[in-house]
């Protein structure tokens, strides 16, 4: 008898304890089943949108692992999530599988097998914030500044997809083989080694944080079309589509006029000398990769990059003005 109640006991002592030690959760049941649910609507919706057409699979719950290391990310809010994968199918897989380039079929065996989400930005250890997930493989996306998307905000539209059709550039550049060694070829000298070098001063001068990913006359007058494509020549490539499928034709001749315009260079004939003929450099390298990364997309990808650029600036104009229609009518 006295062995069975100090067995009772021990057990009743371990059951106090235990519970003692459990953290309660944050959450009442309720809040916890309406969180649990909003979940599962978004699930049902992405397997729907994305998994089963095209065989991308949404990473939005947190995996820090998967972030690149060094950088200073954080987990996206579940509300954002779908504004953002909508923003993202319209204007990228939408405008690949029109009848007149790609086709309904393009993006099967094409798409990223994972997209990873997450709430902030993708700020490297010198403070530069970067497009993409450098070491991510081909197969994966990665998509930063969830929790500050606004589907109306056009500065938010553009930063999003151009990171996106950046990182898509690179997955085609995987499937679609081009001469790599021949477009390192043209800007070789211009790629840093470290965005501490300078890159990372240059990008927190940019004043109007809206504009941190847009064409840029420090990257123009040095071969390039933005800040982000000095990193490498695979970023220069990538760069070189995402810009020009994003941005208008009037924007890409802008930054060519803007290449060949040399820095003011006092009175100095030789100074002026030199000027010039960096001028004349940056536009001959500028003016060669759009027209190598052009001819690579009319006859490997088999899209016409000029009336994929109408398209897509008609898409996103399309888009802005129906969100900012719908956020009248609310």
């Amino acid at each position: 008898m006295n062995t069975k109640i100090l067995s009772l006991l021990s057990l009743l002592i371990l059951v106090v304890s235990g519970c003692s030690r459990e953290k309660l959760s944050d959450l009442s049941v309720v809040d916890s089943n309406k969180v649990e649910r909003q979940h599962n609507e978004l699930d049902r919706w992405i397997r729907e949108t994305l998994t089963l057409p095209y065989g991308i699979e949404v990473i939005y719950r947190w995996e820090r692992n998967a972030a690149q290391p060094g950088s200073f990310t954080y987990p996206p809010k579940a509300d954002n999530v779908k504004a953002v994968l909508e923003t993202a199918k319209h204007l990228w897989i939408d405008l690949y599988t029109q009848d007149e380039f790609g086709g309904k079929d393009f993006m099967k065996g094409k798409a990223p097998i994972k997209i990873y989400m997450y709430g902030g930005k993708n700020v490297d250890i010198h403070g530069f914030e970067l497009l993409s997930n450098a070491t991510a493989i081909g197969s994966e996306m990665h998509i930063y500044n969830v929790n500050d998307f606004d589907p109306k905000d056009q500065s938010k539209v553009y930063a999003l997809m151009r990171s996106v059709h950046h990182q898509f550039a690179r997955r085609l550049s995987e499937l679609f083989a081009y001469d790599r060694d021949k477009f390192l070829a043209i800007s070789k000298n211009r790629y840093v080694s470290s965005t501490g070098d300078y890159l990372a001063t240059v990008q927190k001068g940019i004043t109007d944080r809206s504009r941190i990913f847009s064409i840029s006359d420090y990257g123009n007058k040095r071969g390039t079309l933005t800040i982000n494509a000095l990193l490498s020549a695979q970023d220069d490539f990538c760069e070189i589509v995402s810009a020009t499928i994003t941005y208008t034709a009037k924007d890409i001749k802008q930054a060519i006029r803007n290449a060949q315009t040399p820095y003011p260079s006092g009175d100095d004939p030789q100074d002026q000398q030199r000027a010039l003929e960096a001028a004349k450099q940056a536009h001959h390298e500028l003016v060669t990769k759009l027209d190598f990364v052009n001819d690579y997309f009319s006859k490997t990808v088999g899209i016409n990059m000029v009336r994929f650029q109408r398209a897509s600036n008609k898409l996103m104009r399309t888009y802005l003005s129906t969100e900012e229609k719908s956020e009248t009518d609310r």
